[in-house]
């Protein structure tokens, strides 16, 4: 069993082959982003080469008018409540005595009722629709990343999607972006192991390929491919080889 084992690891050894690839390190992903609403911009709380968090707000247009119209809609909502229980309370002890009272009389009050809960719940959207309009009058970060550039300043005019105005790169997620030679687009395969060096680093980092791409470099004649990074500034270099399977 022992020497079956040492054989086929001999056997990899004699047919796995190294394979020459330099690589740039870029983002995973790079967006630039705009807000579909139009306004005054009244916040940018963030700065080129800040790091941010998913979810932390990069720009702000001037939300005064929506504020209060959400307020209002707070109070239509309280207002519409207050109707809604009142008459939900009649209706309960209408029921109770239902047999007693004319048709009319329970008809009318079932009207008030059905009439309040529309209401109550007319309010509840007209609170969701205003939150909704301040939310997208806000630019927040899609993903873990680093202000890459802003196009626009606080007092400037923003005038819908065709207008770019924060750009940002993921952080720390990043991609190697190899190229080898195009002899063997038949040998690299997506799962082979790339080991590799950063710039004048000693320090030996293991990755996997996780893409090629389908073309060669008509240019180069070079075959490009992707390897999963972390913490690995854009815009660095390096060389290393791949394994291949067989």
């Amino acid at each position: 069993m022992k020497m079956f084992l040492f054989l086929m690891l001999s056997f990899n050894i004699v047919f796995a082959e190294e394979i020459y690839a330099s690589f740039n390190v870029e983002a995973s992903k790079q967006s630039k982003l705009a807000l579909e609403s139009i306004g005054i911009v009244s916040q940018i709380p963030i700065q080129i080469g800040q790091k941010v968090k998913k979810g932390d707000l990069l720009l702000a247009l001037d939300q005064t008018s929506e504020k209060i119209a959400l307020e209002n809609a707070k109070n239509s909502y309280d207002l519409a409540l207050a109707q809604y229980k009142n008459t939900k309370s009649k209706m309960k002890k209408i029921n109770s005595v239902q047999d007693v009272i004319d048709k009319q009389s329970y008809e009318d009050m079932k009207t008030q009722f059905n009439a309040a809960n529309l209401n109550l719940t007319k309010a509840k959207i007209n609170i969701d629709y205003y939150k909704n309009i301040l939310e997208k009058k806000e630019l927040r970060a899609p993903y873990d990343g680093i202000i890459a550039n802003k196009f626009i300043q606080i007092g400037e005019g923003v005038g819908g999607v065709a207008q770019p105005l924060v750009e940002i790169f993921s952080y720390p997620q990043s991609k190697l972006v190899l190229s080898f030679d195009e002899k063997y687009k038949d040998k690299v395969r997506v799962g082979d192991e790339f080991i590799y060096k950063i710039d004048q680093s000693d320090n030996q980092i293991k990755g996997k390929i996780s893409l090629i791409y389908p073309s060669i470099e008509v240019k180069t004649r070079k075959i490009y491919a992707e390897v999963e990074a972390s913490e690995l500034t854009p815009g660095l270099f390096g060389e290393g080889k791949i394994i291949t399977k067989d």
